[in-house]
């Protein structure tokens, strides 16, 4: 149980952090400060952000369980898949699907 304790404490630092730098970089992309800088790191921390965020609900969730005896495999097993399911489906995402037009989108005369 206090293995699921500290890796919820340490992955919500990184939740926080990463969450913060990516919403400064998609605030600086949308009014146009360091364009390119910004664009590319709302892009680039967009997994690394999704994945803090499901390593902390993950480890709480483990957590709550392990403290009140309700841990079992099958929870495990249900974590695992559902983390595994979200990640593949993200990165199939960033792979397979052609950017196109969204409100993030910097024009290129700026």
């Amino acid at each position: 149980m206090e293995l699921y304790d500290q890796i919820r404490k340490i992955s919500f630092i990184f939740f926080m952090l990463i969450g913060l730098v990516h919403f400064l970089s998609g605030f600086f992309a949308i009014n146009g400060y360091l364009p390119q800088y910004s664009g590319l790191a709302n892009r680039v921390l967009f997994i690394p952000f999704v994945l803090a965020a499901m390593t902390y609900a993950f480890s709480n969730i483990k957590f709550y369980l392990a403290q009140y005896n309700k841990d079992s495999k099958a929870s495990s097993i249900a974590v695992i898949a559902v983390g595994g399911a979200v990640f593949l489906g993200l990165l199939a995402i960033e792979i397979f699907v052609l950017d196109s037009t969204t409100p993030l989108s910097i024009p290129q005369s700026l």
